[in-house]
């Protein structure tokens, strides 16, 4: 059984906080100017932030409408909650599954390119904008 940790709308809100900080920062290091099909540390940190921003959003939709998020090495365990969330739990799950599908690779391995970097841009910005659909808001 995975395990999860209960949280607070605090917890829900420091969460959000982290995962529109980690979106702005895989924004601001997308590599510019090239084909995207060259491999470079820019494009690594775009895509590394990329994968955290989407955990952090999924991490705080549960939270939002779960109470709760997971709390296990297995991110199958991420993916099967945040499915479970109603409405479009399903959707978001398979959002969140195509972001953490190379994050091995592309945190702990090699580099990242700009088109695999402004890919995984474009799925942790669906997650992150998610939120708002849950009443989670960017506090300022």
């Amino acid at each position: 059984m995975a395990r999860t940790r209960i949280m607070s709308p605090r917890d829900v809100a420091e969460r959000a906080g982290a995962a529109y900080q980690f979106l702005d920062i895989a924004r601001l290091a997308l590599p510019t100017g090239s084909d995207g099909s060259g491999y470079s540390a820019e494009a690594q940190v775009s895509s590394s932030n990329s994968i955290l921003a989407g955990i952090a959003a999924a991490d705080a939709i549960c939270g939002k409408v779960l109470g709760e998020r997971a709390n296990d090495s297995n991110h199958e365990a991420a993916i099967k909650l945040l499915a479970s969330v109603v409405p479009d739990g399903k959707l978001l799950g398979l959002k969140l599954q195509r972001l953490l599908r190379d994050k091995s690779v592309l945190q702990y391995g090699g580099y990242s390119t700009g088109a695999k970097a402004e890919e995984m841009y474009r799925q942790a910005d669906n997650l992150v904008t998610a939120m708002g659909g849950f009443g989670i808001r960017r506090s300022e």
